[in-house]
């Protein structure tokens, strides 16, 4: 039989592990086409059909896009009495900046009424049934137990983001320890461009006591 190799990131690190010919594409997701996101939470205009492209997508590996926790102290077990706020930031944003879409030149003032014409006559512009398309960069949080069930799935374009309480509960109450794996890509119109991911961002482990 054919053998393959699994790559998977743990800690910072790639470990690679021999794996028969069935086992799943490397380069995928843990949170492939199996997944279900009817559960999940949208946070600063990310929208599923961006969500659905991040999970469909191969995984890119690139130490820039690696994932850093900055919050809470994920050494120590975290309070079940009061929801913690996870910070994090990419390893090339030492700013904590997002990634932005440069703003395109302005038009001379003399074309701007003809543009608006142009737009009024010309033909029906495309309207998007779930709302307007996520541009810039977003982070897909997967909240698993000790089982490898997920138990909490959150699509954010921001770098921190707090359960709340009845979230945390649940968090609480599944089988310890947790784990934290942050996926990012960087969308324009929904769509993931050739340089924008998916990345692989991190997995942290977790306790609540």
């Amino acid at each position: 039989m054919m053998l393959l190799r699994r790559v998977s990131f743990v800690g910072g690190l790639l470990a690679l592990a021999s794996c028969s010919s069935d086992a799943k594409d490397p380069a995928k997701t843990d949170t492939d086409a199996t997944l279900d996101i009817s559960s999940a939470v949208y946070v600063g205009g990310t929208t599923d059909e961006a969500l659905e492209r991040l999970i469909d997508a191969k995984l890119k590996d690139d130490p820039n896009q690696y994932v850093s926790v900055d919050a809470p102290d994920l050494s120590e077990p975290l309070s079940a009495d009061t929801p913690a706020t996870f910070e994090y930031h990419l390893a090339s944003q030492a700013s904590h900046a997002p990634r932005v879409k440069p703003a395109p030149a302005a038009a001379p003032a003399w074309q701007r009424p003809l543009r608006e014409l142009v737009k009024l006559l010309g033909p029906p512009r495309v309207a998007y049934a779930h709302g307007v398309p996520y541009n810039g960069t977003g982070y897909f949080l997967n909240v698993r137990d000790a089982d490898a069930s997920s138990q909490l799935l959150v699509f954010t374009s921001k770098a921190s983001y707090t359960p709340d309480a009845a979230t945390w509960q649940t968090l609480a109450d599944a089988k310890q320890p947790l784990e934290l794996v942050i996926t990012s890509a960087y969308f324009e119109e929904n769509d993931i461009p050739s340089d924008g991911g998916p990345y692989v961002g991190g997995s942290f482990t977790f306790s609540i006591e």
